[in-house]
């Protein structure tokens, strides 16, 4: 039995949890500010609130770390923030995947976020894309990203760092294309 063959996801830079963690700062100081502003008020509610920020803060930090791209023998895991997508080689359409640039391929890019975790230049989770089709994405540079269709109609779009890698080790699983 072959070993699971890892494939690096293409790096997101730090600063884009700012898009998280500025919001969250936002919320404490305000709550600080207001809890200061009004003695009269107890100060409980900065005692449950400010730890629970902390620990939202905590969490979505984590989240936004976590992804990874295994094949596993023949099933391609996807694990993402909060989500993991398994796929079977044999349900995709590996004549049809792509590598592509959203800039020059915007029609491949998600649109509507349906069920998942994303800051500006970071896309995790469930999507539609242009044409209302559904798709699992982990998206961390849109420059590079590897569309592949399934045969249910949806689509996987992710970011490995060696695009033309992860669609080499496909579609050597997968074999030669039927002929026709």
């Amino acid at each position: 039995m072959p070993a699971a063959q890892s494939f690096e996801v293409a790096p997101s830079p730090v600063w884009r949890l700012l898009w998280l963690w500025t919001p969250l700062l936002l919320v404490a100081g305000l709550m600080v500010g207001t809890a200061l502003d009004a003695p009269e008020r107890s100060h409980t509610e900065l005692f449950i609130t400010l730890p629970f920020l902390a620990v939202l803060a905590a969490v979505l930090t984590w989240a936004y770390s976590r992804r990874r791209i295994v094949l596993h023998e023949d099933t391609l895991e996807v694990l993402s923030t909060f989500y993991r997508k398994r796929v079977p080689v044999s349900a995709m359409r590996l004549d049809e995947a792509r590598i592509v640039d959203f800039a020059e391929h915007g029609r491949y890019k998600p649109s509507i976020k349906t069920n998942g975790y994303g800051v500006p230049g970071f896309q995790s989770g469930h999507y539609r894309m242009a044409d209302r089709s559904k798709a699992f994405c982990l998206i961390t540079n849109s420059s590079r990203v590897l569309h592949v269709p399934l045969r249910d109609g949806s689509a996987l779009v992710i970011s490995p760092d060696r695009p033309r890698a992860l669609l080499d080790a496909l579609q050597a699983l997968a074999g030669p294309p039927p002929a026709h």
